[in-house]
């Protein structure tokens, strides 16, 4: 168990208008100096308002980029993660202040945030770890207006009244009903985030144009277990990514309505937050209200319990924002005081462990016969139950002892004094029974019960008796054991079945007396040519399936219509983009030779026409990528129809005309090696690079592909999950269109 505070970190938005005059951060880059000026009081009382603060953090970060922040704040946690502790990153702050874009970053992939490069680095050091198997799930759920929403859900189904917030055994928190997804590599995990990420709740005030409503909670679950080791141990691990909606004042941002609502449910969450850190740290306080909110309930790991934690306070440090930065570095130095207790979480396997301790059992009990063979005692065993002969010695053994004539027994082993006990306790329990039913006729003499309790005893074995010991209790009088059949016997028996009754081997001319004559039918039956029988089965039980497939193939060829002709207007935008750039360039050298301060009209026609170009090349862009998003969506469908068409054939062929084999006498279809199908795939048919519908969109995709690597190597798992992403949305967005009119389709009119 590792007991550690709270480690809080402060990040200041980049601006302009930096408060100087009342915030200074000290050469330590740990201390923040906040000077607040009295105000001004209508009467005559004493003011007695503290002017002057000195908060102190882990670190302070001015004007830090996204990887420095990453670096220092992020880098340690994840490792802690990786090493089987609990970990949770949040960022709290007033709205504006940059906590979403800490978190999530910008959009290109310099300005990426933590999120996307702790993905990146879990995956890295996995690669490093071939010793290990690692399992990584992710989820993500906002808490909006008090309520949780899975924004992994597929659309139409996430449903806020089955997700609830469960405690087990152990204190480890969890939601019930929350979406996981197994992801085996970064840019899977990557689309689950941008994916949940477009399903977030935003809107825009007076501070922020895209102000987060929600609070937002991002999972990494990591299950890891030695491939090397057999022990089956497993260790659990999950990093939570908090991004909090930013605290409010209506007077500044302005809002009413359903926006003024969501403000008022978020500062009443955060407000309980507060009152749970209080509680925290506090020593002299015993009860801690998580249970106020779902924002609480659900930190309630995080906030005192298993976990290492870290917080991002995020201030915007102008003058008109003073009030809220000093809120803010009030709360922090409140989480500074809140002790978590982390320890590994490892799950032991049952199976695991009963396997290890078997084999160093046996090990063990190798290693004691090898040491009883070294000292003379190869005649000891360990583990394993006494022979009926060995019972029977050692049965003499102890009536003997009985009887006087031996003073004591050999103790040999520990097996040995186990089955002396055992029987003296059955020879007491008989001499007990004897007693008691001798106790109305007479009592039974000292000889007597001796000789009943050495031969009558249940399970003891006699060396004057007959026969096998009767498992009933006795012993058996005149058991005989059956002689066992020798081999000759055997295989005299085996011949006798195998031939008939005068020795002679069964005739397989007698096995084709029977067969029915519709089978000799069946057989001469001649076999359809399958061209025939499958124009024949879509114009009869295939018809439906037929139809859905031309439907599609129809569809298709029109989206891909559509779509050379958005390449085509794309590559045409572009081509007069370029021709605009070398115009804007060549009047730039002009003015740069004549020295000349004075626009050149014909200049600023260009830069505006330059600009309109632009602006219609990102439309067209955008146009053509939902086209072919759509289009691959028909092309999905098109093979889904064909699969569905060959394989229904397929069984209806072979169930009409009994499977696609020649019988005798009927030449195969085709050349005699093959069988001729009309709906095998034909040969790829050579065909300009013009001919292709699809080349123009391709084109651009290598070409943005080449500005990236040429950037960037390592974005590129970055960009394709976000286009993966994005294609998911259209996708998503077309398939709900398409039911609402099927739905409407299917409505009576």
């Amino acid at each position: 168990m590792v007991k550690s505070y709270v480690k809080v970190y402060i990040r200041t938005r980049p601006t302009d208008n930096f408060a100087t005059n009342n915030l200074r951060l000290d050469d330590d880059n740990k201390t923040i100096n906040v000077h607040m000026a009295k105000k001004k009081r209508k009467d005559d009382f004493v003011n007695n308002q503290q002017e002057n603060f000195n908060f102190k953090y882990d670190g302070v970060l001015h004007n830090a980029s996204q990887e420095g922040i990453y670096m220092q704040v992020g880098q340690p946690i994840v490792r802690s993660v990786l090493d089987g502790f609990n970990g949770t990153a949040l960022c709290y702050g007033q709205t504006g202040a940059g906590k979403t874009y800490t978190m999530s970053g910008g959009n290109d992939f310099k300005t990426r945030g933590m999120v996307p490069r702790a993905l990146a680095q879990v995956f890295n050091d996995i690669v490093e770890k071939p010793e290990q198997s690692f399992e990584i799930r992710v989820s993500y759920m906002e808490i909006y207006n008090d309520r949780i929403y899975d924004l992994l859900a597929e659309p139409g189904l996430a449903n806020a009244d089955e997700l609830q917030i469960q405690e087990d055994s152990k204190g480890s928190i969890s939601v019930r009903g929350l979406t996981t997804v197994a992801v085996t590599q970064e840019a899977d995990a990557l689309a689950m985030f941008f994916e949940g990420n477009a399903n977030r709740a935003i809107a825009s005030h007076s501070l922020n144009v895209n102000s987060s409503r929600s609070h937002c909670v991002f999972t990494i679950y990591i299950s890891c277990r030695s491939r090397v080791e057999s022990d089956g141990n497993t260790t659990h691990s999950k990093l939570h990514f908090v991004d909090l909606a930013g605290s409010e004042r209506l007077s500044k941002t302005g809002s009413d309505g359903a926006i003024a609502k969501e403000a008022m449910y978020i500062n009443k969450s955060l407000s309980f937050l507060e009152q749970v850190v209080i509680a925290l740290s506090s020593s002299a306080r015993e009860h801690v209200p998580y249970r106020q909110s779902r924002l609480t309930n659900l930190l309630k790991d995080s906030l005192g319990g298993n976990c290492k934690t870290v917080m991002m306070a995020n201030i915007w440090a102008e003058e008109q924002h003073l009030e809220e930065t000093a809120s803010t570095l009030k709360f922090a130095t409140r989480m500074m005081r809140v002790q978590n207790e982390a320890t590994v979480n490892v799950t032991v396997d049952a199976e695991a462990q009963i396997r290890k301790m078997a084999k160093e059992i046996a090990e063990l009990k190798a290693e004691l016969q090898m040491q009883n063979q070294l000292h003379g005692k190869s005649h000891i065993t360990y583990g394993e139950e006494y022979t009926d002969d060995e019972k029977f010695e050692l049965q003499k053994q102890v009536r003997e002892y009985c009887d006087n004539k031996v003073p004591e027994i050999p103790i040999k082993s520990m097996r040995q004094v186990k089955e002396i006990f055992r029987v003296f306790k059955m020879m007491l329990e008989t001499a007990e029974a004897d007693a008691a039913a001798k106790g109305v006729g007479g009592a039974m003499s000292d000889g007597d019960a001796r000789h009943k309790a050495s031969v009558g005893t249940p399970g003891l074995r006699s060396d004057d008796g007959v026969g096998d010991v009767d498992s009933s209790g006795g012993f058996g009088i005149g058991t005989a054991i059956p002689a066992k059949m020798d081999k000759a016997a055997k295989e005299s028996a085996r011949d006798r079945d195998q031939t008939g009754p005068r020795g002679e081997a069964p005739s397989r001319e007698s096995e084709d007396v029977d067969r029915p004559a519709d089978q000799d039918r069946q057989v001469a039956l001649e076999l359809p040519d399958r061209n025939q029988a499958f124009e024949s089965y879509k114009s009869g039980d295939g018809y439906e399936v037929a139809e859905v497939l031309k439907k599609s193939q129809a569809s298709l060829r029109e989206k891909k219509r559509e779509l050379k002709k958005a390449a085509n207007k794309v590559n045409e935008c572009k081509a007069q983009i370029d021709e605009l750039t070398r115009k804007v360039q060549a009047k730039k050298r002009e003015e740069e030779d004549n020295d000349d301060d004075v626009v050149d009209v014909e200049y600023f026609r260009v830069l505006t026409q330059l600009k309109e170009q632009k602006q219609g090349y990102r439309t067209y862009h955008d146009e053509m990528q939902s086209i072919k998003s759509e289009c691959d969506y028909e092309t999905r469908l098109v093979e889904q129809a064909r699969s569905k068409l060959i394989t229904e054939f397929t069984q209806w062929y072979d169930d009409t005309y009994g499977g696609g084999g020649s019988p005798s006498g009927i030449p195969p279809i085709g050349n005699g090696n093959t069988v001729s199908f009309p709906f095998q795939p034909k040969p790829p048919k050579s065909k300009s690079f013009d001919d292709d519908p699809m080349d123009e969109a391709d084109r651009f995709e290598h070409m943005e592909r080449e500005r990236i690597m040429a950037e960037d190597p390592e974005s590129t798992v970055y960009y394709a999950a976000k286009k993966s992403a994005a294609m998911s949305r259209t996708q998503g967005a077309a398939t709900r269109k398409a039911a609402a009119a099927g739905a409407a389709a299917r409505k009576p009119r």
